[in-house]
This record gives structure tokens, C-alpha cells and sequence, in this order.
């Protein structure tokens, strides 16, 4: 696969902020940490992500790593945009793409969120756009999404964005003392509905 990785251009990136179904992604600044400390600090957040609830330090170390990020230049790494939606530029969630280390025509999806938009559409909207990027802009083939198994407002999100279930990997990873099951999602360029 490493042949394939040399033959592979990095990922075209869209102008930002990208305006698509009523929200804006862009890459993370430093200028989000507030913001995003704002969610990411709260346990019933924390609780499906790698991390156990941030403190301002916590995040200020994320996003300094995210925003050496915001170009996908080698494949293994993430850009993080930050959604925002309505008249602020505040970041009210996050969507992140994962260049693949082993295949650049895959990659992989995952998002983050304030419960203070939770039910208003902008997770769907962001996860929408943010497909939109991968498949339009990046040229992926696949984008594939991994959730824990009880987390079931993220399995629902990538079943409505179109994402197939594919598997389900039984207590297949150690996270924060105890074995959790993933469920394995995925759709292909040629499935993505054109908007």
C-alpha cells in the first residue's frame, strides 16, 4: 500500500469557512479553546470520547496539536474543523477527518458536539458537510465511522448520513478501565447523494 501512498496527492482543501446545509466548518484555531473546553470539559461528552473530561489546559494541548494539522499533508493525520453555526464564529462542536495511514483513498470520520445544539439538525448538517469535503474535495473512495456500542445518538447520526453498519467488534478495545464494543460504519463515494 505504500506505492499507492506516493501516487496520491494530498487532499484538495475547500475554501474555508465551507457553508453547506446552514453551518460553517473550519479548522480549529486556538482561538476555540474556551469554546471548545466549553463541551469537551463536560462528563456526559467525555463519556464516548478517548478522554476522560477536559480541563482548559486539556484542550489547549488538543487543539495545538489539531491546528498543526490544518492541512492534510501525510496520510495518518486528523483536521479537525470546528462547526460554527448562526451569527458567531464560536465553535459549537467539532467534525474530524482521519486521512488513512494504510490506504489515502480512505478515511475516516468522527464529530463532537455541544448538547446545547443537540436536536437542532447541526450535527447532521456539520456530518453532512463534512462528507461532502471527503468525497468532493479529498476525493476519498470511503469514509468509514467508529462508535462505541452504547453510544447510540452516534450510531443513529451515521445511519441517517447514509453510513452502513459493517461490523461490530465485541469488547475490542480497552478504554477507561473496561472493554468496550465498536460498532464499524462505512459508505462509499459512489453512495453519497449528491446535494
Amino acid at each position: 500500500m505504500s506505492s499507492v501512498a506516493h501516487t496520491v496527492p494530498a487532499p484538495v482543501q475547500p475554501p474555508y469557512p465551507y457553508q453547506a446545509q446552514g453551518v460553517r466548518l473550519r479548522p480549529v484555531t486556538m482561538a476555540d479553546v474556551l469554546a471548545v473546553n466549553e463541551y469537551r470539559s463536560l462528563a456526559q461528552v467525555a463519556r464516548y470520547l478517548p478522554h476522560p473530561p477536559q480541563t482548559v489546559a486539556d484542550t489547549e494541548l488538543t487543539l495545538a496539536a489539531m491546528v498543526t494539522q490544518k492541512e492534510l499533508q501525510t496520510p495518518g493525520q486528523w483536521l479537525d474543523l470546528a462547526v460554527e453555526h448562526g451569527p458567531t464564529n464560536e465553535a459549537v462542536g467539532e467534525v474530524l477527518l482521519k486521512w488513512d495511514a494504510a490506504n489515502p483513498l480512505r478515511g475516516e470520520i468522527g464529530f463532537v458536539f455541544s448538547p446545547a445544539v443537540q436536536g437542532l439538525g447541526i450535527a447532521f448538517a456539520a456530518c453532512t458537510a463534512a462528507l461532502e469535503i471527503a468525497f468532493g474535495h479529498f476525493g476519498w473512495h470511503r469514509v468509514e465511522g467508529i462508535c462505541d456500542d452504547r453510544n447510540e445518538k452516534s450510531a443513529a447520526l451515521m445511519t441517517r448520513l447514509g453510513m452502513r453498519q459493517e461490523a461490530t467488534f465485541v469488547e475490542a478495545d480497552w478504554c477507561k478501565g473496561e472493554w468496550v464494543t465498536l460498532r464499524h460504519y462505512a459508505i462509499l463515494n459512489r453512495e453519497w447523494p449528491v446535494q
